[in-house]
């Protein structure tokens, strides 16, 4: 099977590409260069770099990856919707088989609100209806993960690392999140490969946590006491205020705003077991973190 991976320089392409290369004919798309693997840099948003990228290598299936999580108003619409529409035409075009687009709980939104709260997540729903509208020409699997962490990830490694530094984690009261671990997603990747039907999938462990959870969790690995302090709901609002009084976009205020940020895992796949708790999981992220120098 060949397979044509978008987004194949980020976290989540890398960690899949590493996985997959010894079992499939693997090609990156990337607007970074690439090592290793067969590859095209271009941009998502250009149909013309996308078209070069599938009419050479005539994949079977694409893994589609690329996505802005961060940004302007016309980052998160050119990258996350124009390059999903771009690709759903060519893909229709070229008679591809199969779409795997690993979408975001974001496009599903929170539990006490059901749709989309930021502008990221209406666009990465919006995505996944521009990938629908030629459903009936491929075969498309959506997968919205919630956040995903392990080796190599920047963003909550962000947060680790200023724990380690200052043994101190500030929390948000009253909200619960569900995780994903990156070795765990990937094996749910892999096993959509072989579905022949349409399917819209939210992958999760089935356990949530709330922030001095997560804080208990990752001082532990860490082998500190972390300091939890909770960061004030009248501080959000105030900073979200601010923001839109100074004409400042942030995106990522109103998903912090929400509360009930889970989900349930609804692929249910003999062969695959979604098998890291945060537990099992932050304990290989942050000695991967330890042995490559990153703490």
């Amino acid at each position: 099977m060949k397979i044509l991976i978008t987004g194949a320089s980020g976290f989540l392409g890398k960690n899949l590409i590493n996985y997959l290369s010894c079992k499939y004919d693997i090609c990156g798309f990337s607007r970074r260069k690439l090592n290793g693997i067969n590859y095209f840099q271009g941009d998502i948003s250009n149909i013309n770099d996308l078209e070069k990228a599938i009419y050479t290598n005539q994949p079977d299936t694409i893994i589609h990856l690329a996505g802005a999580i961060k940004g302007s108003k016309e980052t998160f619409h050119s990258t996350n919707v124009v390059g999903a529409k771009h690709l759903s035409y060519l893909a229709a075009k070229y008679k591809i088989k199969q779409i795997v687009y690993v979408s975001s709980l974001a496009a599903q939104g929170p539990l006490e609100k059901k749709e989309p709260i930021s502008y990221y997540g209406y666009t990465k729903r919006v995505a996944e209806i521009e990938l629908l509208k030629n459903a009936h020409i491929y075969n498309l699997v959506i997968l919205r993960p919630p956040i995903i962490y392990g080796p190599s990830e920047q963003e909550v490694y962000k947060i680790i690392k200023f724990a380690s530094m200052s043994g101190v984690f500030f929390a948000i009261d009253n909200m619960r999140l569900s995780f994903i671990y990156v070795e765990d997603l990937i094996k749910v990747i892999e096993a959509t490969l072989s579905l022949q039907t349409p399917k819209v999938f939210t992958v999760c462990e089935n356990s949530f946590y709330d922030f001095f959870e997560v804080a208990n969790i990752i001082g532990y690995h860490l082998g500190k006491r972390l300091k939890v302090i909770t960061i004030p709901k009248i501080f959000l609002e105030s900073v979200n205020l601010g923001f839109k009084i100074s004409g400042i976009f942030f995106d990522k205020i109103n998903e912090i705003n929400a509360h009930s940020w889970v989900c349930k895992n609804n692929y249910q796949n003999a062969s695959v077991e979604i098998k890291n708790d945060l537990f099992s999981g932050m304990y290989k992220t942050i000695r991967w973190y330890r042995e490559n120098g990153w703490l």
